[in-house]
């Protein structure tokens, strides 16, 4: 699981892919946006819902554990390293079916 903050432009696609090189990513699941069809390499860009349903998955999940994904105007904070510790955090605890390991360094 990778994230990168921004927009959703062709600059944050670009920046996301250069950091994804390192783990040598065979398959790009994603939906339709003009962005992804340009900068993902040809024959390893999936367009489909079929292939995305662990990514939709995850992202119920942060909205379930994450508050600041919830509503913007309430819990959201401005702070970008925020946003990034709280995604780590779920990476490693929540998103690797781990979250009792979280609870239990907190007791």
């Amino acid at each position: 699981m990778d994230w990168e903050c921004g927009g959703r432009d062709k600059a944050t696609c670009e920046r996301l892919i250069q950091r994804l090189a390192r783990w040598r990513t065979r398959l790009y699941c994603t939906d339709a946006y003009a962005a992804y069809t340009v900068l993902l390499p040809l024959g390893q860009h999936y367009t489909g819902k079929d292939e995305t349903h662990g990514i939709e998955r995850d992202n119920a999940r942060q909205r379930h554990w994450l508050a600041r994904f919830r509503r913007r105007s309430i819990v959201v904070s401005k702070s970008k390293r925020m946003v990034d510790v709280s995604l780590a955090l779920f990476a490693r605890f929540a998103g690797n079916s781990r979250i009792s390991d979280l609870l239990s360094m907190l007791t």
